[in-house]
């Protein structure tokens, strides 16, 4: 999988984004992205080319629209 389909995937996961469901789980993980969940925040685990990263996101969305995507966005900073 090229990084274009890696992104326009992990954009379909997190499109509607309120809270992290066990099917977003999968769907991360099928991309390598591991879910730890913590009191209040998510901490995802991706594996990119400089390594590991821990990347903290909220465990519920924020904004109804746009709160999905700013998560995938902050993920894709590190793949």
């Amino acid at each position: 999988m090229d990084k274009k389909q890696f992104r326009a995937e992990l954009k379909r996961i997190f499109t509607g984004y309120k809270r992290m469901t066990p099917e977003i789980e999968r769907g991360l993980r099928k991309l390598g992205i591991f879910v730890a969940r913590h009191r209040n925040h998510v901490v995802l685990e991706v594996c990119g080319a400089n390594g590991r990263h821990m990347v903290p996101i909220s465990s519920t969305g924020g904004d109804e629209r746009r709160g999905g995507l700013n998560m995938a966005a902050k993920v894709m900073r590190y793949v």
